[in-house]
């Protein structure tokens, strides 16, 4: 590691080129394909269970469409791989435009052990923030993978400010569209 790679939380994994370029392609295709929900400032597709965002309520597993395809295919080889002791069972698609972020936040427990996002389409970073106040940026490239477990997981924040542009390696990027597929498990289930 150099000195000027951010160390990353505790738990975190981050995998580079996780996907393919024909992987990323084709998970661009089935996503657009497919139609998003417009009930919060960013569009959404959600599989296998439904969250209720506004009241913070998870629904039990076949209240949202059954997992497509392809993107079941990445949840099997995050098995496969060992990122989780059984395959994915609810899988939301958030689709970030421009100026969009995400408020910082901790995924609800009942989601396991283990929350994997698949970054496409551009490179933005998310910050990470400890209990103690800790914080660290991430670049979520295209094509990666970050894995959150351990502390990061259930103890960091995670978000995504919201601006029309990112510094990255010392050039300032103005931000178009980045969609993620985050992987989680429903426990209890």
């Amino acid at each position: 590691m150099s000195l000027f790679e951010p160390s990353l939380p505790p738990g975190l994994i981050f995998v580079p080129n996780w996907l393919s370029d024909e992987e990323h392609s084709a998970a661009i295709e089935e996503v657009d394909s497919l139609p998003f929900e417009n009930t919060l400032s960013r569009r959404v597709q959600q599989y296998g269970a439904r969250y209720d965002y506004a009241q913070s309520a998870l629904h039990d597993l076949g209240s949202a469409p059954k997992i497509p395809p392809l993107l079941a295919a990445i949840g099997n080889r995050l098995t496969a791989e060992g990122y989780f002791s059984r395959a994915p069972d609810q899988v939301i698609v958030n689709e970030y435009v421009e100026n969009q972020g995400i408020a910082p936040h901790i995924d609800r427990l009942t989601f396991g052990e283990a929350v994997a996002t698949v970054s496409l389409l551009e490179t933005w970073p998310m910050d990470f923030r400890s209990p103690n106040g800790d914080e660290t940026e991430v670049l979520l490239e295209v094509k990666s993978l970050a894995v959150m477990t351990g502390e990061s997981r259930s103890s960091w924040t995670h978000s995504i400010a919201k601006r029309k542009s990112d510094l990255i390696g010392g050039l300032r990027k103005p931000r178009g569209r980045r969609l993620s597929l985050t992987y989680r498990t429903v426990l209890g289930e």
